[in-house]
This record gives structure tokens, sequence and C-alpha cells, in this order.
């Protein structure tokens, strides 16, 4: 299977070979956490991730280049700890020219200016066998104070479940901007420009920054799986249930249109974008909204295990239905 490899062979495989341990590693992998965090002196943290360096060149290199950028920074403001440090490691395809590196290099730098990042090491060549997408790994640093960074066992009884933008931002920004002429065709003008603006929502930086200044106790953000997958993720690193109240959860309507269109379920769609807070603070709430972020409080905390809509199980989703529908329209663009 394609993509992340599944928690059983994580479980099995990756955790219990981790090199020597050292006790200052406070959050190593694991699923559901998208940062390790390392404890420092004088009560500071500092929290690590990698992924790899995503280039889609039918976005224009620098738009993509925004894009690569973000998903790591949405990463790493999960913690509650705002990147500051990255290295970055390109391996280049061939075919790439000096002018469509320098394109992507200025669109990371300007991406990384944004949002006060700056690379201090890396690696840059190019090697056959390379290609579009995944041109090498890309690692961001944040630190700051303990008492800020975002834990599984933070998590406790009663507190709120926040979600902002809603379901399958990352599957409409991506379906849209890949495929235009596809939507162009079949959406009022006013709902496909829509669509092709929710590629700038796939970054939940911002939402991470705002919420953590006033206090969290968990973030998660809705990658592949979509919302459903990561709220199963949560239930599962903290050991407790959610309990999702249907009538508070919301989507986008060019959300709805795309994934409409193509026949997806956008509550297990691929959504960068999506932050799921844990919080005991409605103040989170009322200050995304205020940054003009869409958020709602869509549930709780309590006692138990799974995560529930109503009195149905939420079970985490054997796919991601996004791929079917990229491959779908990819074959009907030849």
């Amino acid at each position: 299977m394609l993509g992340k490899i599944g928690k059983k062979i994580f479980d099995e495989v990756i955790y219990p070979h981790l090199g020597e341990r050292h006790k200052e590693v406070i959050i190593p992998p694991m699923n559901g956490v998208d940062t390790g965090a390392i404890e420092l002196e004088g009560n500071k943290i500092m929290v690590v991730k990698t992924d790899p360096v995503f280039i889609v060149p039918q976005f224009g290199f620098r738009k993509a280049a925004w894009f690569a950028v973000h998903i790591l920074a949405s990463d790493v403001m999960t913690s509650g700890i705002p990147p500051k440090y990255a290295m970055i490691d390109l391996n280049l395809p061939p075919s790439m020219t000096d002018d469509e590196l320098k394109d992507m290099w200025i669109g990371i730098h300007e991406a990384l200016k944004e949002i006060g990042v700056m690379v201090v090491a890396g690696h840059t060549g190019r090697y056959e066998g390379v290609s579009y997408p995944m041109l090498g790994g890309f690692t961001m640093i944040g630190i700051g104070d303990k008492e800020k960074l975002g834990m599984p066992s933070k998590v406790k009884e009663g507190d709120l479940i926040i979600v902002t933008k809603g379901p399958a931002i990352e599957a409409t920004g991506l379906l849209a901007n890949l495929y235009p002429e596809y939507f162009r065709q079949r959406l009022p003008l006013e709902l496909f420009k829509e669509a092709l603006d929710m590629y700038w929502q796939m970054s939940c930086w911002k939402d991470g920054l705002i919420a953590s200044k006033i206090g969290i106790h968990l973030m998660h953000d809705a990658t592949e799986g979509g919302l459903w997958n990561a709220l199963v993720e949560v239930s599962e690193v903290t050991g407790k249930k959610l309990v999702i109240f249907e009538d508070r959860l919301f989507i986008n309507r060019a959300v709805k249109a795309v994934t409409s269109l193509v026949g997806i379920d956008p509550f297990i769609s691929i959504s960068e974008g999506t932050m799921i807070i844990i919080t005991d603070k409605v103040k989170v709430k009322d200050a995304l909204i205020k940054e003009g972020i869409q958020a709602e409080i869509v549930g709780r905390v309590e006692k138990g295990e799974g995560v529930y809509v109503g009195q149905k199980r939420i079970e985490k989703p054997s796919e991601d239905p996004f791929w079917e529908a990229f491959f779908r329209l990819q074959k009907q663009s030849v």
C-alpha cells in the first residue's frame, strides 16, 4: 500500500528500534503526535519534525514551494511551539533547470520568511532516479517554553474539541488546482474561484499559533484519512473517548461542491489546513474567528475510548478516497 506505513508496522518495527534512548526525549515518535520533543535547560523545550520536500511543478515552483513549507510548519505548530529553524536536503531530478531551482528556492525563502523560519543547514544535488513530487527531506525545529507544549498526557475529561476550516480542505485545493478545466466546466464561477483559493487554506500554522497563545492541551492536523482519521489518532494516543456533536460539524461550500462532483467522502479525505485543537479554553474559538479562521467547538473529551458521532462509532478509514479521484481525473485529462 502506498503512503504512510500502518500502525502495526510502526509499533512492531519502527518504535522499538530508535537507537540509543535518551531521557531528555519526552515525546518520541508516535502515532497521532506530529512532532518529537526534547527537554532543554531552563524549562525550555525543543520540538522537531521531518517531512518530504513535496513539490508539484504543475502549481508553478513558487506556489508549490509555499505548500512544501507550510506542510511542515503546520506539523511543528501542532506542538504549540512555532518553528524557527530549518534544515533541507534537496535531491533534485536531472531534468530540473537552474531557473526552476531558483524559482523553487525563492519560493521556499519567501514562505519561510513569512513565518519567521531560517534555513541553518542542508544539502542540494541532482541525482538519477529522483522524480516529483518527493525531492528530499525537510526538517524544522522550534524552541519554546515547556508549559506551552501540547502533549497527550495533558488531555483530560471535559476538554473541548475545536475544529478549524472543516474537512477536505487539501483535497479540494489540490484537485481544483491540478484539474482546473474539469471544475471550471462544472461549477458556478464563484464556487470555482473559491475552490481554487482553497489552496491558500492548506496550512494550519496560523491556527496553531493563535490557539497556542491562549492555551492548548493537544493539537493535531488532519492529513491522510481526513478529519475522521485525525480524530481516531487523537483518541488512540490519549486513551480518551471523543464525543462529536453532529449538529456542530460544518463543511465549506466549495469543499462540498468539489467532493460531491468527484464522489468522495469529505470527512475521510486528505485535509492539510484542518486543525484539531484540544483545550479547556472557549476563548481559543473566539480568537480564531476574530482572525478570520472558521472554527467550531464540535465535541468534548470523555472517559472511555473511541470516536463517536452521536451513537455511531467512527473507525479508522482503510484508505483515503482523494487518491482514487486524483488518478481518475488524471486519466481523463490525458
